[in-house]
């Protein structure tokens, strides 16, 4: 099986919207699964004050967070060093706030009492 082999500007392109790319799959499925969680409710286990619903999205939100991490440590490929630093820090910028959303999203669990109680 061949892996997929992305140019410069591609992997450069995409190492640089990974933050809001993150950010955007874990809104979509914490919000789906926190959908479906409500729609089906039952008496859950609770474990810490927290059920089981909520422990599944906080998890999500470790690994976003792990995903950014990784995301942030990965260098970008351009040829020219201003692009590459240009680059770099956008990214670092953007992962930046898209752990913030990350994280303002998954304090809500802990925060504010869910359909699943």
């Amino acid at each position: 099986m061949r892996l997929l082999r992305l140019s410069s500007t591609g992997h450069d392109l995409l190492l640089l919207f990974a933050g809001p790319i993150t950010w955007g799959l874990h809104f979509l499925a914490i919000y789906g699964f926190t959908g479906v969680a409500c729609a089906r409710p039952g008496a859950g286990v609770q474990w810490l004050g927290l059920s089981w619903q909520g422990w599944v999205v906080i998890v999500a939100g470790l690994v976003a967070a792990a995903v950014l991490a990784a995301c942030s440590r990965t260098r970008p490929r351009s040829n020219l060093v201003h692009n590459r630093e240009f680059l770099r820090m956008t990214g670092l910028a953007l992962n930046g706030l898209a752990l913030l959303a990350i994280v303002w999203e998954t304090l809500a669990v802990v925060m504010l009492p869910g359909c699943w109680g």
